[in-house]
């Protein structure tokens, strides 16, 4: 969550490149990701490959350039 907070503050071309709706679906997943984490839901195993598609969607045209910092997604 971190990772996607800093691309979009730091303007990142790749984020700016992609087209409007794809943009939305991008921050739809990022809020729906931000309410479970803010309503401290619990999560069940049948959940987390929902969850893991959410970030995938979050993340979308995005790279991590050093694989350590991939933590932050």
């Amino acid at each position: 969550m971190d990772y996607v907070k800093k691309r979009v503050a730091d303007e990142d071309p790749k984020l700016l490149a992609l087209s409007q709706p794809r943009l939305l679906k991008n921050f739809h997943y990022f809020a729906e990701i931000a309410m479970m984490l803010i309503h401290q839901r619990s999560v069940f195993d049948q959940e987390l490959d929902r969850i893991k598609l959410w970030l995938q969607e979050a993340l979308y045209g995005l790279q991590v350039d050093d694989p350590s910092n991939a933590h932050y997604s």
